[in-house]
């Protein structure tokens, strides 16, 4: 393993997986650790301050989101996602959910929909109300998979969901690139209220430049020139 990527110490008292998984992450993405690198539980643990049982089961959660690949005999190695990988995987993204909202327009008339999503848009608030940008994080995931979800697309729901780890994983940046997380409130009601008076047009508008826009972000934090 190289010197460059620094792991600040554990010192939270939830999960320690997660807590390792959300550390090793962050230089993944960030560049820390290089594509290809050879990952050591010993040395990550003694980083981290842990034991490697944490550590074990964060190697795991980063294989879900397939930053992080096993292989027999050797060991475990990063799977860098490249500039280039996030802004397709937002382009992607943003495809998918153009096309879900549409659908969902269709749909505005029937009660549950409505009420589901001004339920997603209240947890949201609640959760930027409470200053956990990591339940942020967290209730802006579940809006954009259940915007999917309530389209009845299932080819759109299940695309969307093959890349659900990787963008939970994304998302975990988010406090460093979140202007603020009322902001993350303010940029989802005008989706929901373009739904419910039927704009199809600008429902699809706002949900393609909200993707764009968070990719691009993303993109700017992983590659600064």
């Amino acid at each position: 393993m190289t010197d460059r990527a620094v792991l600040r110490p554990l010192d939270a008292p939830r999960s320690l997986s997660e807590d390792a998984a959300d550390r090793i992450r962050e230089q993944i993405v960030l560049g820390g650790f290089r594509q290809g690198e050879h990952l050591k539980e010993a040395r990550i643990a003694e980083q981290l301050n842990v034991s490697r049982g944490p550590v074990r089961e964060a190697f795991k959660i980063l294989r879900a989101e397939g930053l992080l690949a096993e292989e027999p005999h050797r060991g475990t190695f990063v799977v860098s996602l490249t500039a280039k990988d996030v802004h397709d995987i937002y382009e992607m993204r943003a495809a998918l959910e153009e096309l879900a909202v549409r659908a969902v327009c269709r749909r505005r008339h029937e009660p549950e929909v409505m009420a589901r999503l001004r339920s997603l848009v209240g947890e949201l608030r609640e959760a930027a109300a409470s200053g956990d940008a990591a339940a942020v994080s967290r209730a802006d995931v579940a809006f954009h998979e259940d915007l999917c979800a309530l389209s009845e697309n299932t080819r759109v729901h299940e695309v969307f969901l093959r890349y659900v780890p990787t963008l939970r994983g994304l998302l975990r940046l988010d406090e460093q690139i979140m202007p603020s997380m009322d902001e993350v409130v303010r940029q989802h009601q005008p989706i929901v209220d373009a739904v419910e008076a039927g704009d199809e047009e600008l429902a699809a508008r706002l949900v393609r430049e909200h993707c764009l826009e968070a990719g691009r972000l993303l993109v700017a934090l992983m590659d600064p020139s």
